[in-house]
C-alpha cells in the first residue's frame, strides 16, 4: 500500500549566510517567526473544527468534501513550511499562504 502522506523539502545548492547568522542566534528566528505562528494558531484552530465536523461527515456520506481537505491539507502545509524556516532547512520566508 502506498503512503498517503509524502514531504520532500530539497536541499539547496546554497543558503543564505545572514539567514545563518539567525539560525546560530536562534531565538532572532523565532522572534521573525511571531506573525506566522500567531495566524498559524488561528488556522490551526479553526481546522481542527472543520476537521472535527468532517469525521461526522465522512460517517454519514463516506466521503471527505474537497475544499475542507484543501484547507487542512493548506494548513498542514503551511505548518511544515514555517518549522523548515526555522530550522533552517529553506531561506524561503514561510508567509501567510496555505498555497503550494
Amino acid at each position: 500500500m502506498p503512503h498517503l502522506v509524502h514531504l520532500t523539502i530539497d536541499r539547496q545548492d546554497k543558503y543564505s549566510r545572514g539567514l545563518g547568522c539567525l539560525g546560530v542566534i536562534f531565538i532572532l528566528r523565532y522572534i521573525a517567526l511571531i506573525p506566522v505562528f500567531i495566524w498559524l494558531g488561528i488556522l490551526m484552530f479553526v481546522a481542527s473544527i472543520v476537521a472535527w465536523v468532517m469525521q461526522i461527515v465522512v460517517v454519514l456520506t463516506g466521503h471527505y468534501p474537497k475544499g475542507p481537505h484543501g484547507f487542512v491539507t493548506g494548513v498542514l502545509r503551511l505548518s511544515v513550511k514555517t518549522y523548515a524556516w526555522m530550522l533552517g532547512l529553506v531561506d524561503k520566508y514561510p508567509g501567510y499562504s496555505t498555497k503550494p
